[in-house]
């Protein structure tokens, strides 16, 4: 009797059929797909977040670097035609090849100014790697392996300096930005910077510069326009935009017999640029002078030392200067 009811239950019961199996299996790797997706994204948006988090620390550093007196060394907005004769000018990017690294690097680079700044040492000569300069290694590469890039807008404009920081957070390889113009191909340049500067790249539906479309080839375009792990690519360039103000001295020189001597970028003995106010000759301007250059200003009869120091300050805003008996 016992056997019997055995017998039933076991017939009573139903055992899955193969399409049942199936459907399980497949919903089972659609829940699994989802929630992979969803893990990607997550982990995606914190490189993102913290990449910015190290492009805002680095902006920082460059920021305080505009008020050193240390032009070829620390000061990122050192240029040509406003350091001594003798002393060597910011080295920015020179490629926008995220996955170049320099085989060596020189006192000014402008990621050994950085790092020297942020109060590092560096090995100049020397590779700046993770095996050999870590801590160098860490301004100039992201944690994707990517190079970061550093521009100087033109240093021609009259009221400010603009610089460019681009970060590729994408794995190596997969995006490619247009060839960086050669710097003194004026308005070449000058389109690809404003271009970059120009764009929202953290606006999810942003659209490549068209610079960037007429120099790209169709299979790179179309990687910009897709998506990894839901992440629109184009969101996958970090930009920050820095300014360096720049600003004017107003020289009211109404002295019978002094002149005015002005000397900004370094002091007397080694000015890049000075200028020279007459005695009697009223008001003058010098315009578009870097904002945290140290200015100092002479009255005599001659350059230092056949004059002396009247005053000394370093430039935040645009500064008047009198000279009266």
């Amino acid at each position: 009797m016992q056997r019997s009811n055995d017998i039933n239950f076991i017939n009573s019961s139903r055992a899955f059929t193969l399409i049942e199996i199936i459907a399980v299996c497949a919903i089972l790797g659609i829940l699994f797909a989802i929630s992979t997706q969803g893990i990607q994204l997550q982990i995606w948006n914190a490189k993102i977040k913290a990449e910015d988090a190290k492009l805002d620390n680095i902006r920082q550093t460059i920021q305080s670097s505009f008020e050193s007196l240390d032009l070829e060394g620390t000061n990122i907005a050192s240029f040509i035609d406003s350091v001594p004769q003798g002393t060597d000018p910011t080295q920015f990017s020179q490629t926008t090849d995220a996955t170049y690294i320099p085989n060596t690097c020189y006192i000014n680079d402008w990621y050994i100014k950085i790092a020297k700044q942020a109060g590092f040492s560096s090995q100049l000569g020397t590779a700046p790697t993770r095996a050999l300069q870590p801590q160098i290694a860490n301004i100039l590469m992201n944690a994707s392996g990517n190079i970061r890039i550093m521009l100087a807008g033109p240093s021609n404009e009259p009221n400010q300096q603009r610089f460019l920081i681009l970060s590729l957070v994408a794995p190596q390889g997969e995006l490619q930005m247009p060839s960086l113009p050669d710097s003194s191909n004026g308005s070449g340049y000058l389109n690809f910077f404003n271009d970059i500067w120009n764009t929202d790249w953290s606006y999810s539906a942003a659209n490549l510069p068209q610079s960037w479309i007429l120099s790209l080839n169709n299979i790179q375009q179309t990687a910009w326009a897709s998506k990894y792990h839901s992440i629109p690519n184009i969101n996958l360039l970090r930009v920050k935009r820095i300014i360096c103000n720049k600003y004017s001295i107003t020289i009211n020189n109404t002295h019978p017999t002094d002149n005015c001597y002005i000397f900004y970028n370094f002091n007397g003995a080694t000015a890049a640029n000075s200028c020279i106010i007459n005695n009697n000759a009223g008001v003058s301007i010098i315009p578009s002078i870097l904002a945290g250059r140290q200015i100092q200003a002479y009255r005599g009869l001659g350059n230092p030392p056949n004059s002396s120091l009247f005053s000394e300050f370093t430039l935040r805003d645009n500064t008047e200067i009198t000279l009266q008996d």
